[in-house]
């Protein structure tokens, strides 16, 4: 898994395009739905360019999930804040979905300095829940209606570039107990 989160940065350092063929190369989720501070990508008055095209969906449909995320190296703090907020809100809401979401979602962080200086952030879920929006600020707007603007500007202040999103199917499981599949 190293491995190939080294290759899939790497690869998108290098050649954006390169990293959207086995997967979905995307922004973070977008805003809650109130105004914005300027120079938040969607504000009024920010320039097009950091006008981020809205995903459809953060729903995972495979066995497994990983989303990878390259974060700015002075800004690990505000995002791992952000996602301590997000698994308090998932603890704290009453949508058993969301309960089934916090068994099997878990962040990494990389050891190793991610291609242009950056941290990367991997989220495994596995499994996911298939049925549910794995969208950042929904969890928050949910848990946080009155925080969920300043944990977004910060959340999306700490990105490098968008997020890249990849579906799992297992092949195969090394493990000596597991059932042939």
């Amino acid at each position: 898994m190293a491995l190939a989160a080294g290759s899939l940065a790497a690869a998108h350092s290098l050649n954006p395009s390169a990293a959207q063929t086995p997967a979905t190369q995307t922004p973070p989720t977008q805003p809650p739905p109130v105004a914005q501070p300027p120079g938040v990508p969607g504000a009024p008055g920010a320039p097009a360019a950091q006008q981020p095209a809205v995903p459809a969906s953060r729903k995972f449909t495979a066995d497994a999930g990983i989303m990878f995320s390259v974060i700015k190296a002075d800004k690990t703090a505000d995002f791992e804040a952000v996602m301590a907020k997000v698994k308090e809100g998932l603890a704290k809401s009453q949508d058993p979905k969301r309960k089934q979401q916090a068994l099997s979602w878990r962040v990494f962080k990389g050891v190793e300095t991610a291609p242009g200086g950056g941290v990367l952030y991997i989220w495994f879920l596995d499994p996911p829940v298939k049925d549910a929006e794995y969208t950042v600020t929904d969890i928050l707007r949910e848990a946080f209606p009155n925080e969920a603007q300043d944990l977004w500007a910060k959340y999306v202040g700490s990105f490098v570039s968008g997020q890249t999103m990849l579906n799992l199917q297992q092949t195969v499981n090394m493990s000596p107990t597991a059932a042939a599949k």
